[in-house]
């Protein structure tokens, strides 16, 4: 009797309908570096709309689904909150999210009902009414992300590349090499590209990185036209709000100031030659069809130096890194454990 209780697709918690959440959820998506930070900050400071640290949820945890059995069992979707509560990630959240109001949002249950649940009860606790997503490696979990909101609002920012790889090199977290940046960066560009075609233009906006650092009021009224919200003031005031936002020293030094002219174009002065070279072999063709001018007319690479740049320059860059993120260190140790566990069966 027990488990006929626990399977019943009746929803036994709050309906979103009972916190006053929008069916409408904002998803911004970006290659790392891109201004996703910047964006979510400004969004996040409508007065409707709540937008928190990045969650990771769909690339560390639905990779993971089979783990955890059968999702209408309540015991099976305790175990699933209380793994994502525990990453690094969900407890830079401020405030973190509580664990008996995230189950009694879930109203659905399958691990996309998690994840409302989860950003949900989350908006409900900070008193608004609508919620806003951004993980840029959730761009390549688009189909299921779409599939189970199909009244989502996308939100894309992008960057010239060469920038972008600028800023990534020399972040905690991400390749160490312009070789690999590039290739990063054009990936995300084609993946979203792919999205673009499944949505309507009610559905997805782009926004330019340079535009919204010189047109910031122009570009947020833009966006709150194509979200269907009111434009508030409040929103460029984004750097003066104290809530915490642990990303790194220097973006966070960023996020603390007025959007700065200053970060557009610093490839110009800050990428040797042959960096500018190996990027836009690479990924010149997504440069100009974005609108980026190219610097090298036909730049070419050989495979030899590929070899070289994937063997014997990168590698030691990239062990650098990591060896001194320790943040990062944490994280991952926190996932590892819970992927032994349920490989474990424990």
């Amino acid at each position: 009797m027990n488990q006929t209780k626990n399977l019943s697709l009746a929803p036994t918690s709050q309906s979103k309908s009972d916190l006053g959440i929008s069916e409408s959820p904002i998803f911004i998506f970006g290659c790392p570096r891109s201004g996703t930070s910047l964006l979510s900050r400004i969004i996040g400071c409508h007065p409707r709309i709540a937008i928190p640290f990045e969650s990771h949820l769909y690339n560390t945890f639905y990779p993971w689904l089979k783990y955890y059995g059968n999702l209408q069992l309540i015991q099976n979707r305790e175990r699933l909150v209380d793994d994502i509560l525990t990453t690094e990630v969900m407890r830079d959240w401020s405030p973190p999210p509580n664990r008996e109001h995230t189950l009694e949002a879930i109203y659905r249950f399958d691990f996309h009902g998690i994840v409302d649940g989860i950003m949900g009860a989350w908006t409900n606790a900070q008193g608004k009414q609508r919620w806003g997503e951004k993980t840029p490696a959730h761009i390549f979990y688009w189909r299921e992300i779409f599939n189970a909101f199909p009244n989502l609002q996308v939100l894309h920012i992008v960057r010239d590349g060469r920038d972008v790889a600028l800023s990534w090199k020399g972040s905690r977290f991400g390749p160490k090499h312009i070789y690999p940046l590039a290739q990063k960066w054009r990936e995300y560009l084609e993946t979203v590209e792919e999205l673009r075609t499944a949505l309507n233009d009610d559905s997805f906006l782009e926004v330019r990185y340079e535009e919204l650092l010189l047109e910031p009021e122009g570009i947020v009224r833009k966006i709150c036209t194509f979200l269907k919200e009111e434009f508030a003031p409040e929103m460029l005031e984004f750097h003066k709000v104290g809530a915490s936002y642990p990303t790194d020293q220097k973006n966070q030094k960023n996020l603390s100031r007025p959007p700065l002219t200053s970060n557009a174009g610093k490839w110009r002065s800050e990428m040797t030659e042959r960096e500018l070279r190996i990027f836009e072999a690479v990924a010149g063709g997504t440069l100009e069809r974005y609108g980026y001018e190219r610097q090298w007319h036909q730049p070419q690479i050989s495979g030899l130096e590929v070899m070289q740049f994937r063997f014997l320059e990168h590698p030691p860059r990239k062990i650098l890194a990591m060896l001194k993120n320790t943040k990062g260190h944490i994280d991952g140790i926190r996932r590892l454990k819970i992927y032994c566990r349920l490989r474990l069966g424990i």
